[in-house]
């Protein structure tokens, strides 16, 4: 039998490949099956009447808006808010600023939204949404709509048996168009980040932070 040529690291300083490098992938089937996407599978994007019924301070309203999205933490690079974000977003006037240091449901409502469009959207982008909104819908109805979009995008992105959701507008719209491709592309990159960590990324990113 012909012996196979040995692999050469891609440089000098590459550490050695080794066994387990060329061992199989994970397939999409046994990550669709995984803790990890069953955990993705339930997050849930709430709508605007699930929303706190009363005004929150600022601690409080990144509390709630990471216990809603630690779900799919995997797709956040870091915190997905801090104090220092919020008082930002304020200044950029993508967020009225509190009264009384109390936040009200329009405030978090905007903030969960911020929250997952800046995952692949620039700040600019999301201003230019949040105009087009202003113009068109209430914020409540508005807001429902990107809930309805998230939650069924990302459950159709973890679904076992294929399922897909129907555009959950009644009209097909310039804004319901951007709203839900705003839905998968953030639905598709929670399940790359949550495949690539499944597959062992985050150990091999901190492999190689070590080396």
């Amino acid at each position: 039998m012909e012996q196979l040529a040995t692999i050469i690291p891609m440089s000098d300083t590459s550490r050695q490949i080794a066994a387990e490098d060329l061992s199989p992938t994970a397939l999409p089937d046994a990550f669709l099956k995984s803790d990890v996407a069953a955990a993705a599978a339930k997050f849930h994007f709430p709508c605007y009447d699930e929303l706190p019924s009363v005004e929150l301070y600022r601690d409080q309203v990144i509390a709630y808006i990471e216990s809603v999205l630690a779900p799919l933490d995997a797709c956040a690079e870091g915190p997905w808010l801090t104090p220092s974000m919020v008082n930002n977003y304020v200044k950029q006037r993508l967020l009225p600023a509190p009264v009384k240091k109390l936040y009200g449901s329009e405030q978090i409502a905007r903030l969960l939204v911020i929250c997952v469009f800046k995952q692949f959207l620039s700040m600019e982008a999301i201003a230019r949404m949040f105009s087009i909104q202003l113009m068109t819908y209430p914020v409540e109805v508005a807001f429902d709509y990107i809930a309805n979009e998230l939650n069924h995008a990302v459950s159709d992105a973890f679904s076992v048996d294929g399922t897909r959701h129907e555009d959950s507008a009644r009209v097909v719209t310039r804004e319901s168009v951007l709203v839900r491709s705003a839905a998968e592309a953030f639905a598709s990159k929670a399940f790359l980040m949550s495949y690539l960590s499944y597959c062992g990324y985050d150990a091999a990113e901190s492999d190689g932070k070590r080396h």
